[in-house]
């Protein structure tokens, strides 16, 4: 593992949790000191993690500058505003005599004063040595000192949590509890790894990593007591600037408010007091309907329920539909979070249809030839495979250009599309080759089908401007059972007619291993 890697996971990923964190909590309400100041801590605490990733990757010598600096005016930052919270959430600070409140508790800012001014360190190690990777502070009187008196201060923080517990009965109880408990982890964290050297196996200062028990401890205070909320401009937001549709519906699933997503979706100004079901086609209706009614009854959210809405302009898009049950002004409602997946269908159709059919010509491929084909030779009780390849293509391309080269396949595929018949069809297997299968057809049928297959080639050149281009192919033919009983052996048996025709003239047609006279001689070979 390189040094670089090993900082970024042990001190930046901690960094971007903790500001992350910082963010979040001030932007729930910027307006509170509760959330300033916990936003405040919680960076202080990152900074931390940031300092000690630069001075890890940087020359042992400049550890003291950073020591100085940054690390030890950052976790005086924390100290600080870990006890201005506290007070202010418990409610102690309404306690406090107003000369002294909120600057007593900066008071411990004065040393940072004090080292930039006399440019010099009072709380902190100033000696380093490298030890692995990591750059570690000499264990010595002054880092046990300092690590004492932040472990006194600490001990005064949960005194101060305990007190703060007795004194409140509401849900803020129940926060306190969160963050005593934590405090009581972080200081036993403290104790053992601030007071052992585990030079060479944890990282420097390894107590400092108690502050991912706090920002646990906060995320659970958020998340179980919702701690910290903004109600009401949370939801607004979400409601607001979701880019999904969301209804309030009542029992009757009338629409009561709609986000202005769904507005867009439905492309309609007015929805407040329209039925929804007025929104889906018809046919989708009363299965809708049920459905909601079913769980609006059992208050029992439902979710990826697919269906299509209809716009005002009479367009279906496909929708998916997740719904909760909330009371509302002492009124059961339906909340529906309506996710447009119209452009997913339509990818997924597209993918679809690519994957059995040629881009280019977009006529079956390959793939959908060979599944068909197996499955028809199952079902009836013939079925023919006629190879059609075509004669002089590479000459027409590097001629013309490949651009009309696809051109001319595109206008042969059409071609063999309007030849055969359902259930017959077309497809595209490579380059300038083609594989047709007709079903239930006798050698008599056959041989007209192929006489006449190369008349609507000879009748329908591709036309390029003035100039006509003639469409000239060998073509073979096999059939069940006669020629085999599985589609690996009817192509071989076809192929083989083919090339029969592409050695013996070109532009011509035989039908595999047959003897019948009626395949004649003609211009370019055998038909």
């Amino acid at each position: 593992m390189t040094p670089l890697f090993l900082y970024t996971a042990v001190y930046l990923i901690p960094t971007f949790i903790m500001f992350y964190m910082a963010v979040d909590i001030l932007l729930r309400n910027p307006k509170r000191s509760q959330h300033r100041l916990l936003s405040l801590f919680t960076f202080a605490y990152g900074m931390l993690f940031l300092g000690e990733f630069f001075r890890n990757a940087a020359p042992v010598s400049m550890s003291p500058a950073f020591v100085t600096y940054w690390f030890g005016n950052a976790g005086l930052l924390v100290f600080s505003t870990s006890l201005h919270f506290i007070f202010r959430v418990s409610n102690l600070w309404k306690k406090m005599p107003r000369l002294l409140y909120p600057g007593i508790f900066y008071v411990p800012m004065i040393i940072v004063l004090i080292t930039y001014t006399f440019q010099t360190n009072v709380i902190n190690s100033q000696q380093f040595e490298r030890i692995g990777a990591f750059i570690y502070p000499e264990f010595n009187a002054s880092y046990l000192i300092t690590m004492t008196v932040g472990n006194v201060f600490h001990l005064l923080v949960i005194g101060l949590l305990f007190y703060a517990r007795t004194q409140l009965r509401d849900a803020r109880r129940g926060i306190i509890n969160v963050l005593l408990s934590v405090a009581l982890l972080v200081l036993v964290w403290d104790i053992v790894f601030g007071y052992n050297s585990f030079y060479g196996v944890m990282p420097p200062y390894a107590y400092m990593y108690g502050g991912l028990f706090w920002a646990a401890a906060l995320t659970i205070a958020m998340r179980r007591f919702d701690y910290l909320a903004s109600y009401q401009k949370r939801f607004a937001t979400l409601y607001n600037l979701n880019p999904s549709a969301i209804l309030l519906l009542d029992r009757h699933g009338r629409i009561e408010s709609a986000n202005p997503a769904a507005h867009t979706l439905l492309k309609e100004h007015k929805l407040s007091g329209q039925p929804f079901a007025d929104y889906l086609p018809e046919k989708k209706q009363q299965g809708w309907l049920q459905h909601y009614e079913v769980h609006f009854a059992s208050q029992r959210k439902f979710n990826e329920y697919e269906t299509k809405v209809l716009t005002l302009e009479q367009q279906e898009r496909y929708v998916v539909m997740d719904a909760d049950f909330v009371f509302i002004e002492q009124e059961l409602h339906g909340m529906l979070l309506i996710r447009d997946i119209q452009s997913f269908k339509e990818a997924e159709q597209t993918i679809r249809f690519f994957a059995y059919h040629d881009p280019l010509t977009k006529i079956p491929n390959r793939r959908n030839f060979y599944e068909r084909a197996g499955q028809a030779i199952l079902e009836q009780d013939s079925v023919t495979v006629v190879v059609v390849d075509l004669d002089g293509f590479k000459s027409i391309n590097d001629t013309y250009g490949h651009q009309i080269g696809d051109a001319f396949l595109i206008h042969l595929a059409q071609l063999l599309e309007r030849t055969v018949k359902p259930p017959g069809f077309a497809a595209r297997v490579g380059g300038d080759e083609f594989f047709l299968l007709l079903p239930n057809q006798t050698p008599d049928q056959l041989h007209r089908f192929a006489a006449s297959l190369l008349e609507t080639f000879q009748e329908n050149p591709f036309t390029l401007a003035e100039e006509l281009i003639e469409i000239r192919t060998s073509i073979g033919l096999s059939y069940s059972p006669d020629h085999g009983i599985s589609l690996d052996t009817l192509i071989h048996h076809a192929d083989q007619a083919m090339y029969h025709i592409k050695y013996n003239g070109k532009n011509g047609y035989r039908i595999h291993d047959t003897l019948d006279s009626i395949q004649r001689p003609s211009e370019g070979g055998t038909r």
